[in-house]
């Protein structure tokens, strides 16, 4: 653990993609690459269920379905952690909610954060990501967004023990994509326990990045180029945002060993934005080739400059959770035993690379 960390975390989705790579084995992988936390991703836990109890039925967008039989499947997750000596930081992802103006819609939502708010209380975790939603049918008006989370702040709130909500802006969400965007949003909502929940690669894919240009970045930046316009943004968010509000802090890097027209075919193919495709798929760690050179001899293809937003959110005065959130479907989704232990210690080694790049820049 370095001086500018006050835990460490790996997201349990980012420990493999293969059905064979399960729950268990991933905590136990996580644990075993010496991270203190994980980072629980709600369709892990549904799928340990799953093979916990045949026939399983998943939650529904009410939060309905086999709520008990998913209850116990948290509570042995909680008691596998506590034997493996890991906390779990977040739940997540808790996505389409906000900006609903169909009552019925917006009443949705809430019943199936009540049934969340259950699995977290089980799981023996305090904090909910959400993340900002993709669905163009929501109102683009912030005061209504804000009114829906601050309404879910409050019943987070008032949950024993009480849960925080973690805001993240998604870089293919609809009206909050930026981390202006979910800053203007955590003010409206002006409550204690919501805070904000900041990625190095979804800022970098609006204020760096574009994977379907040639050269992987922005074509028309508002400023001369990508590297200004990142600057900019960045010297904006050590100036602006409070550290108080950053509830944690999400490492990755984004990746252009996918071609332009390939991701194009995927989201397309997919039904989704190219930037949502790219991040499903195409995100290693920082200095995977450094920490874990491929087999092929070839790169990994990272390019984001994953260490200038971390040397801008510490800036900031903010000293927190990282948590390594990561996806790279060619290698992820193979039925290779090793995958979890591999991406998980890859992790590892690379923050210890991004803290000596870090403080190599004078911090």
């Amino acid at each position: 653990m370095s001086d500018i960390t006050t835990a460490l975390a790996y997201s349990t989705d980012s420990a493999g993609m293969h059905p064979s790579h399960t729950l268990p084995i991933k905590l136990r992988a996580i644990a075993q690459a010496g991270f203190s936390q994980v980072e629980l991703a709600f369709p892990d836990l549904e799928a340990y269920a799953e093979q916990e109890f045949p026939g399983y039925q998943k939650l529904d967008e009410h939060g309905n379905g086999d709520l008990g039989k998913l209850l116990q499947a948290a509570d042995n997750v909680r008691k596998l952690c506590e034997e493996l000596r890991i906390s779990i930081l977040a739940v997540h992802p808790f996505s389409q909610f906000e900006g609903y103006e169909d009552t019925k819609k917006r009443a949705t939502g809430f019943e199936r954060a009540t049934a969340w708010f259950r699995v977290l209380k089980a799981l023996h975790c305090q904090m909910l990501q959400v993340g900002s939603t993709p669905d163009p049918s929501t109102s683009s008006d912030y005061d209504v967004i804000a009114r829906d989370l601050r309404q879910l702040a409050d019943e987070a709130a008032a949950q024993d023990p009480p849960i925080r909500i973690a805001y993240e802006m998604w870089a293919w969400g609809v009206h909050v994509n930026t981390w202006e965007h979910i800053w203007e949003v955590c003010k409206r909502v002006d409550r204690p326990n919501f805070g904000l929940c900041l990625d190095t690669f979804q800022i970098c894919a609006r204020a760096y990045a574009d994977p379907t240009s040639d050269d992987g970045l922005l074509q028309n930046a508002s400023q001369d180029s990508a590297n200004t316009q990142l600057a900019s943004s960045l010297s904006a968010l050590s100036a602006t945002l409070p550290p108080e509000k950053i509830f944690y802090f999400q490492i990755s890097d984004g990746s252009r060993k996918v071609t332009p027209d390939a991701l194009k075919k995927s989201a397309e193919e997919q039904g989704i934005s190219p930037l949502y495709a790219w991040s499903n798929a195409w995100r290693p760690v920082p200095y995977m080739d450094a920490v874990c050179p491929r087999d092929d001899k070839e790169s990994w293809g990272g390019y984001l400059p994953v260490a200038d937003v971390c040397l801008a959110v510490l800036k900031t005065g903010w000293r927190g959770p990282w948590s390594y959130e990561v996806f790279y479907e060619e290698d992820m989704s193979k039925e290779d035993a090793d995958v979890p232990a591999k991406w998980a210690k890859a992790a590892r080694d690379s923050h210890e690379l991004l803290v000596q790049k870090v403080k190599g820049s004078g911090f």
